[in-house]
């Protein structure tokens, strides 16, 4: 039977590298009887670029209306835009994008209801360690959206980030909503020992026989700052410099060795950081029980000692010298393409 399986993220989980992955090693997985289908952004994805996955339009299509990246008036056309190309697959098909995380429950379960008919659903996710999820977003702001806040006044009211990270409840609720579909939730941290990092956790989560040595190496897409470089980009974001402007920031700290693809943060002010812990620990230890089934790593995970006042980082000349020679080499690359391209 048919697998139509649907990657739903959810945020913070690597799913643009995971995105890029998949288009790129398109015609691997198809020798190997899975499609990821080119839909949407699916070039962009093949380049390495970040985007919001080869199954946007659909997810799009069950957003609540009022949600700023909704399609829900293009919701019938856009489903059946969606059906014909599963139809017409003779491979297991794989959709990908973090807005079916952000589609409501009984909505996702509407739509593994409207493609139940074509094959099996698979609703796929990944979650990541909340106090590690939340600096992540805290960051992603930062680098994306011109935010020059620092960790505690972002946080001063966070109840909007609770409920979506509740993820035992979520997945109990998804369960009830969609009780045809098959659904896998694992820890977004054990990519991090996985030989094949979050493309083998992937492939073993959806049962797929995708030799390793055939697939791309993790990207390295969306990565983390240093902290002294985010300490950078709050003062530099007073200024509204363009989006490339922390892409050239952060490829010129992968280089230098300072950005990592699998960063832990401790930007979080302590008293908030206890505060998230505690109001997790159940819902954690219940998550991993009934839905991850492994040990619960999740349990202790942040140490008081570690944590960094981004208002206290400072810098020094050497320091200031490595960052601003890494953003010149950035702007000369840029430079060199759109010379090579005109």
């Amino acid at each position: 039977m048919k697998k139509i399986i649907l990657h739903c993220g959810m945020p913070k989980t690597g799913s643009s590298a995971l995105q890029a992955q998949l288009a790129q090693s398109r015609d691997t997985f198809l020798k190997h009887g899975y499609n990821y289908l080119p839909m949407g952004a699916f070039k962009a994805a093949r380049q390495g670029q970040i985007t919001s996955g080869n199954g946007v339009g659909l997810a799009r299509a069950y957003l609540n209306p009022e949600h700023p990246a909704s399609q829900a008036t293009r919701r019938d056309e856009l489903t059946r835009k969606f059906r014909e190309a599963i139809a017409a697959s003779d491979h297991h098909v794989i959709l990908s994008s973090e807005f079916f995380s952000a589609t409501p429950r009984p909505l996702l379960g509407q739509l593994a209801m409207e493609l139940s008919d074509l094959g099996e659903v698979h609703l796929v996710f990944f979650v990541r360690e909340q106090l590690n999820a939340l600096a992540s977003n805290y960051i992603q702001q930062v680098k994306r959206h011109l935010l020059s806040q620092f960790p505690d006044e972002f946080f001063a009211k966070w109840d909007g980030y609770k409920i979506p990270m509740m993820y035992h409840s979520y997945f109990t609720q998804l369960k009830n909503h969609a009780p045809q579909a098959k659904i896998s939730a694992k820890p977004y941290e054990l990519s991090q020992q996985h030989p094949s990092g979050l493309m083998g956790l992937f492939i073993e989560m959806i049962s797929a026989e995708v030799p390793a040595e055939a697939l791309p190496k993790d990207t390295r897409i969306n990565l983390s700052p240093s902290p002294q470089e985010i300490r950078l980009m709050i003062e530099i974001n007073k200024h509204h410099p363009r989006m490339q402007f922390s892409d050239m920031l952060v490829e010129g700290s992968h280089m230098a060795g300072r950005a990592q693809i699998h960063s832990q943060h401790a930007i979080l002010p302590s008293a908030f950081a206890r505060e998230v812990n505690a109001f997790f620990q159940a819902e954690n230890a219940a998550f991993f029980q009934d839905f991850a089934q492994s040990e619960n790593i999740y349990r202790n995970t942040w140490d008081e000692a570690d944590f960094i006042d981004l208002r206290q980082v400072t810098f020094d000349a050497t320091s200031v010298i490595n960052i601003m020679a890494g953003l010149m080499v950035a702007l000369d690359r840029r430079l060199a393409k759109l010379e090579n391209a005109s």
